[in-house]
């Protein structure tokens, strides 16, 4: 699943306000969700200063900048949201994130979004590889699935 905002939402306090808002409006886990600068900023200074971030991505010159992070990398690109929707590995949480962005757009009916570039972002498509996630869960599908008021 990978969604892109349209140019004029690539900006900081649009995807601040918007990740707020997927989590306080439609139940979000993660407050990161669209990558800002102001994340890919954070994450440079945490893979250049802490013992754990000197570990990873060893064959990158140092300091790493978040525009490198930002080019070199699909899930830390500006304005973009992206989830991993088949082949395992995605938690209960990761999937509660993609349906709030999912119901996000179709609660805006995906005005804010680039539909060339985004896919996999539609309700069927994403239910088809969550859902079973819920259901083992024990989350009322129904309810997960609700767009908010």
């Amino acid at each position: 699943m990978t969604v892109v905002l349209n140019e004029p939402f690539k900006n900081e306090t649009f995807i601040q306000e918007l990740n707020i808002e997927l989590a306080l409006r439609y139940g979000a886990i993660n407050k990161n969700l669209f990558v800002s600068w102001k994340y890919l900023e954070e994450e440079a200074d945490y893979i250049n200063n802490t013992p754990d971030g000197q570990k990873q991505l060893p064959h990158f010159p140092r300091p790493i900048t978040k525009e490198a992070l930002n080019e070199n990398f699909f899930w830390y690109r500006y304005g973009q949201y992206t989830c991993k929707l088949s082949g395992g590995g995605t938690t209960v949480q990761e999937a509660i994130d993609a349906i709030a962005v999912c119901n996000w757009i179709r609660k805006t009916k995906g005005k804010h979004i680039n539909k060339v570039y985004s896919n996999n972002y539609s309700k069927a498509i994403v239910g088809e590889y969550l859902n079973y996630l819920f259901v083992d869960a024990g989350i009322n599908l129904e309810k997960i699935w609700q767009l908010p008021k």
